[in-house]
């Protein structure tokens, strides 16, 4: 069970991302020397067992702020609202300073804004990387508390004590929070270039400023991750960083913020791909879909700002929409849902996408309905001959192995053999045939010999464990005398 949440504050570059790592033991909290590099929310589960049933969560924000002292490039203070957020939801607050820098004005204002709020809060020393910085960390004393707590975040000494005291700190709380999650929760990753509008649509879906929204691209770096309960089952939205072509990327802190959205569509069970309906589907756009879909991924097109699309007529969705499956290709079964975070029209609907994707995709078929598609196929398109033409392909059986993606495995006399063209017209009418419409599917062909080998392998353990229990049936004795059952005995 997960009770309880920590909230870590403090000023740029005092290593509150690193000390959110080393509590989590992750690397989900992108980490660099520049300040200023968090900027939402970020929320990870600290486990005090090896078995994880008991811990608490932790919250990452980004750096304390003012109109004298900043680093970030929007006009309004956008992360500090996200660390207010982060302060009111948490149980507990780690004010985290800097003893190599020493005590700074910002520190008192942090402190004294905790104090006013009345809201319970520890005062970790950070960076106590040797005698030096030891000696250092009283001056911190003169923020009136009677407690610091001393911790090297990048050597990690010190963490270990400290989430045994917080865990001790919450449990003397009375009404702490009890956060519930679930690892069946389906995990819905929103990708897309830089500016398409991805965080918008998440604080629509989730009716909150989960994350910062600017003009400005770029605006989110971290993967965010929002729980969330839609139609009484549990999803978790992941907000990403837009991703830009490879040749456009320079910054080391860009190419982690990519990395990190790539790593989001590979735990997603489900991927919206949002664009920018002025701009269309680009070229990085189709490389986005297929790098999904080659991964087995379930796909919706979401195009934002559909808004600002000019001149529309009654059919302009619907030309839209076929342009997109005509540039797309492989992947033209994608379904596309036109929407405005702006004006808030028709979000609503993307969790039910996302819903119907995900059911599509964990579907499951009787191989009776398996073969029967795969008969009508073959007899409706006959496969071509091969091998100078003298041979044809035959198809045994087929049957579904796997979900997520759905996957179909096919027996034939040639697994080698068919043609690409064939192959994809099998995808396409198993795809269509049995309800997997608007997912990927996979299709493995094995040469019989296969089911031959995996019967030999059956007889052969059969056979095995049949002689293993003759000899410890002969070793133990018979539960019978020699000459058969005591039948006297069971007439009295």
């Amino acid at each position: 069970m997960i009770s309880g949440i920590i909230a870590v504050i403090g000023r740029p570059n005092v290593g509150k991302s690193t000390l959110f790592n080393r509590l989590t033991s992750s690397d989900t909290a992108i980490v660099d020397d520049r300040p200023g590099v968090t900027r939402d929310r970020i929320y990870g589960t600290v486990w005090m067992d090896d078995d994880k049933t008991q811990g608490f969560m932790v919250v990452d924000t980004g750096g304390f702020e003012t109109d004298d002292f900043k680093f970030q490039p929007f006009a309004e203070n956008l992360v500090w609202r996200q660390t207010e957020a982060a302060i009111q939801e948490a149980d507990i607050v780690v004010l985290l300073l800097d003893a190599k820098s020493g005590m700074n004005p910002h520190d008192r204002q942090l402190s004294r804004y905790l104090k006013e709020m009345n809201k319970p809060h520890l005062l970790v020393v950070n960076k106590i990387d040797g005698p030096e910085q030891s000696q250092a960390m009283w001056e911190f004393f003169e923020l009136g508390v009677d407690d610091l707590i001393k911790v090297s975040a990048a050597h990690n000494r010190g963490v270990g004590e400290l989430k045994e005291r917080l865990a001790e700190e919450l449990k003397a709380l009375p009404g702490r929070t009890t956060v519930k999650t679930s690892p069946n929760a389906i995990h819905i990753a929103i990708v897309g270039r830089p500016n398409a509008g991805k965080s918008s649509i998440l604080n629509r879906i989730t009716g909150e400023e989960r994350a910062c929204v600017s003009e400005i691209a770029g605006t989110t770096r971290d993967a965010i991750d929002t729980p969330l309960l839609y139609n009484n089952a549990e999803y978790v939205l992941i907000d990403t960083a837009g991703i830009r072509r490879k040749s456009k990327i320079s910054e080391r802190l860009e190419s982690l913020s990519v990395m990190r959205a790539i790593r989001a569509i590979d735990r997603a069970d489900v991927v919206l791909l949002v664009i920018d309906a002025v701009q269309g589907l680009t070229e990085q756009d189709a490389r986005l879909a297929d790098l999904a879909g080659e991964r087995g991924k379930p796909v919706g097109i979401v195009v934002n700002k559909w808004d600002l699309f000019p001149e529309k007529e009654t059919n302009t969705a619907k030309a839209y929409e076929d342009a997109i499956h005509a540039e797309l290709k492989t992947m033209s079964y994608v379904p596309v849902t036109f929407v405005s975070a702006l004006n808030n029209q028709r979000v609503h609907k993307l969790m039910a996408l996302a819903e119907r994707l995900a059911a599509a995709s964990r579907r499951r078929v009787e191989t009776s309905a398996v073969n029967q598609a795969l008969r009508a196929m073959v007899l409706e398109h006959t496969p071509a001959l091969f091998r100078g033409k003298t041979r044809r392909v035959k198809f045994y059986f087929a049957t579904q192995v796997a979900i997520t993606p759905p996957t179909i495995v096919v027996f034939c006399n040639v697994s080698d053999e068919i043609q690409e063209s064939y192959i994809r017209y099998m995808t396409n009418r198993f795809r269509a045939v049995l309800g997997f419409t608007e997912v990927p599917i996979r299709l493995i062909y094995r040469p019989k010999a296969d089911v031959r080998k995996r019967d030999s392998r059956a007889v052969d353990a059969f056979e095995e464990v049949a002689a293993q229990a003759s000899l410890a049936a002969a070793s133990s004795g018979s539960i019978w005398d020699d000459d058969g059952p005591d039948l006297e005995a069971d007439e009295e």
